[in-house]
């Protein structure tokens, strides 16, 4: 039980840097500077800079209910790790390469989440 709570832990802490790194970004977009690959229409500059929001805020306010193993933390953070995963897969294929990168934290912390759904879904 004290190895299963102190990965809890630092799957919480890995996953806070990841969300705050996106509001980060999201920073970088509305102060201008944040630049893209090639040029973007201002549609989807947006759409990508306020998903950095997005997925920032929300997954932040997921993970207290991660850390103390709630059905809703867990429900949650797979939404936003979903949306993050076909964010990023959009944004690879249409807008540039580099957010194939934010692929891989979300599948981390989302086949965490996975491994340990019995403590999240039946109250373990």
């Amino acid at each position: 039980m004290k190895h299963a709570k102190a990965m809890r832990t630092i799957i919480v802490l890995f996953a806070a840097v990841y969300y705050v790194g996106r509001l980060a970004i999201f920073y970088a977009g509305v102060t201008g500077s944040m630049e893209f690959e090639e040029e973007q229409s201002d549609l989807v500059s947006d759409f990508v800079t306020y998903s950095f929001l997005a997925i920032g805020v929300v997954g932040l306010l997921a993970l207290p209910g991660v850390h103390m193993t709630k059905p809703w933390g867990f429900w949650g953070t797979m939404g936003v790790c979903a949306y993050t995963v076909a964010f990023d897969l959009w944004a690879l294929a249409l807008v540039q390469s580099s957010a194939a990168a934010g692929i891989i934290p979300a599948a981390v912390v989302a086949g965490y989440l996975v491994i340990t759904r019995r403590d999240y879904l039946e109250g373990g």
